[in-house]
């Protein structure tokens, strides 16, 4: 890999309500420049807020300078060779977008654009837990299920850049239809909301915690004992551990890398979730493989996406 060290590029992460913006490697430090947020409700229109997104990329540019390029990692369907957004997932107006095309015009700088998980997933290879590692499947467990592939020392995206949606496979065959037909689909049991609907169900007899049920709410009363919010996490585990265990089948990876909110319930989670996954595959797969948190949290899309785009530009140098 190249030295990076004198070089810098921009990561912009664009959720469901903020586009967070900052610098790459600047954002790994301690103490480092606090990202830009802008929130997405604050715009009327696309145009708006690509307009302030480029205003932010050039003050950005203007005070650490040695700006090469631009990522920008989005939740959605990306054509990656096009930089071309299908759809923004939960973002009215943003459908056919060439979003790397109208940046370019106004930054100035060569941009990359990705889907979220993918930038996560890169993130976590280059900087973060799976460091070193070649092939690494990382997943975010949030109110969506997301995934992004390191196959080979690359990021594998598929012939039409729809790849690792982990989310989106079956783990019930007789389940009820996902968003685009399949049964049973990962994202319909073990999401935020699924795990808020489980408690409000299974924790009936229990107050209502401040704020109402959710997947932290359920690990602490797990952490303080209540067996039947321990099953929970329990059953969440072997949900996940199960397509886990078929995916390494699969793939035989390194490591899964998991990250997002539903992860942050820690050994409740992750104890489980090896013991499933080790119980499920040969030890010819098990023996070297890992199951490891994220190194990253809100940064993730950030360092992913800007990561991406400088190893890109300075791979055709």
């Amino acid at each position: 890999m190249n030295d990076t060290s004198n070089l810098r590029a921009i990561g912009i992460d664009f959720g469901a309500t903020s586009v967070k913006i900052g610098a790459l490697p600047d954002i790994l430090k301690d103490g480092g420049e606090e990202p830009v947020v802008l929130e997405t409700l604050s715009y009327s229109s696309v145009n708006d807020l690509i307009d302030a997104i480029a205003e932010s990329v050039a003050g950005i540019g203007k005070r650490h300078g040695n700006m090469i390029a631009v990522g920008c990692g989005v939740p959605g369907l990306v054509d990656f060779d096009r930089g071309f957004v299908h759809t923004l997932t939960n973002v009215p107006g943003w459908q056919d977008i060439a979003l790397r095309d109208i940046l370019e015009r106004e930054t100035g700088l060569p941009v990359f654009i990705d889907n979220d998980a993918n930038c996560m997933a890169y993130a976590e290879w280059r900087f973060g837990a799976a460091l070193g590692l070649s092939n690494v499947v990382a997943l975010t467990l949030g109110t969506g299920i997301g995934g992004g592939m390191i196959i080979d020392g690359k990021l594998y995206r598929g012939s039409s850049f729809a790849a690792g949606e982990i989310g989106q496979m079956s783990i019930d065959h007789k389940g009820g239809p996902g968003p685009y037909g399949l049964p049973g689909i990962l994202e319909g049991h073990i999401g935020n909301r699924q795990i808020s609907e489980l408690a409000a169900t299974r924790l009936h007899d229990q107050p209502m915690p401040a704020g109402g049920w959710t997947p932290r709410s359920v690990a602490e009363m797990a952490v303080a004992g209540n067996p039947q919010a321990c099953q929970i996490w329990l059953d969440v585990a072997e949900c996940l551990g199960s397509l886990l265990a078929s995916i390494a089948w699969l793939i035989n990876p390194d490591a899964f890398v998991i990250g997002g909110g539903v992860a942050n319930a820690a050994d409740l989670l992750f104890d489980p979730l090896e013991k499933k996954i080790r119980a499920s595959v040969s030890s010819v797969i098990s023996d070297d493989l890992r199951i490891l948190p994220a190194k990253f949290g809100n940064e993730a899309g950030i360092v992913g996406s800007a990561a991406q785009a400088l190893d890109a530009v300075l791979e055709r140098r």
